[in-house]
């Protein structure tokens, strides 16, 4: 038994052709099995996603358009939607950054520390509005990732968001209330007219 070790180590040290294609061999088929392995589980596991539908209705009181004072913004949080209400109507917006994605959250003040500090923040282009010294508080939008910040009506004025945030399709549905479709991306002038 010791003779035939010796020589399966003596043997094993030549690499010949036969015994380099032998090995090759070996690894394609391993590697060949372990992608089938793979691709059967994979298989099996269903392939769906678990985050809420992008169409929806507005439960509670928050459905019906009367519950909506002009000037008004409500923040649905859980759905990522804003719904402004102006002199011009209803619209919505995806409260989703265009840096990368986070979620924005509302402030009543997201200009003023801004203005202390120096920095020239633009004329709001939906409202007129101006943040100065005199009056340095906007409302509008902070993202917690990167700092983008944006006007009520979603328009950005500072940080690495490359543009306004998505405004998204909203209409009233036959029973009354309010529905609102975040894969419609709509014209930034849309209005729902009640």
């Amino acid at each position: 038994m010791a003779a035939d070790f010796k020589r399966l180590v003596e043997d094993s040290r030549e690499m010949t052709r036969r015994s380099f294609l032998a090995i090759v061999g070996w690894v394609g088929f391993t590697v060949a099995s372990a992608i089938a392995l793979f691709q059967s589980v994979k298989f099996i596991q269903p392939n769906a996603t678990y985050e809420d539908p992008p169409a929806f209705k507005p439960v509670g009181e928050l459905a019906f358009p009367t519950s909506y004072a002009v000037g008004s913004t409500t923040v649905l949080i859980d759905k990522r939607v804003v719904i402004n209400r102006d002199q011009d109507g209803f619209y919505a917006i995806s409260l989703i950054c265009t840096h990368l994605g986070c979620t924005p959250r509302y402030f009543p003040d997201v200009t003023s520390d801004l203005v202390l500090a120096g920095t020239q923040i633009s004329r709001d282009p939906d409202t007129g509005q101006l943040a100065t010294k005199a009056n340095p508080t906007l409302p509008g939008f902070k993202c917690p990732c990167h700092g983008s910040r944006y006007f009520r009506d979603a328009d950005n004025f500072f940080g690495p968001a490359p543009r306004p945030m998505d405004r998204v399709h909203m209409e009233l549905a036959k029973d009354g209330r309010l529905f609102i479709d975040r894969s419609i991306v709509v014209d930034h002038k849309f209005r729902l007219k009640v």
